[in-house]
């Protein structure tokens, strides 16, 4: 019965050694697992610090060379200006008042009501190019007018207070000329 026991407990000792490297290799594997978690959870931590200190760092060296960019193009500014308005030269008076002589602003031709409504440039006389035409044949009227056009004296101004009221084929002929 000894031997029996014996032997009872040699079958069951032999496998406690191969059993006690699975719960070990377990176990390490659960605390290596483990151990790399904590430490990517402290390098995210870090490696989130660290880019926030470089950005300020990049900020602050981005907002020197703009300051810095800034400071030299006023500086370039001020001395182009400068250059400019010596190059112009000294701003002179004018007669009794005393004020700068300043260029001439263009200035339009004086305009005038035309006859048919409407305003145009006038002559330098204040007339109308072509008025005097316009006024002849306003004097004689429709018989007055030539069949042709081209017939009708250079600046004559033409009228036409209501073109519905002219013939379909008048009208037509109109708006062809003029596109």
């Amino acid at each position: 019965m000894r031997r029996a026991a014996f032997c009872l407990l040699l079958t069951t000792l032999a496998p406690l050694p191969a059993l006690a490297a699975d719960a070990c290799r377990a176990a390490y594997e659960r605390g290596f697992t483990e151990g790399v978690a904590a430490v990517n959870a402290q390098l995210g931590a870090v490696t989130a610090q660290m880019q926030r200190d470089v950005q300020a760092q990049v900020n602050a060296q981005l907002a020197a060379l703009d300051a810095k960019r800034n400071a030299e193009l006023e500086a370039r500014l001020a001395v182009a200006q400068g250059e400019a308005l010596a190059a112009q030269g000294p701003v002179q008076a004018r007669g009794d008042g005393g004020g700068a002589v300043m260029p001439a602003m263009p200035s339009l031709p004086p305009l005038v009501r035309a006859p048919g409504g409407g305003i145009a440039p006038a002559r330098p006389d204040g007339t109308l190019p072509g008025a005097a035409a316009t006024a002849d044949m306003a004097a004689r009227g429709a018989a007055g007018m030539p069949d042709d056009p081209a017939a009708l004296p250079a600046g004559t101004t033409i009228t036409i207070s209501d073109p519905q009221a002219l013939p379909p084929e008048l009208y037509r002929a109109l708006v062809d000329f003029t596109r």
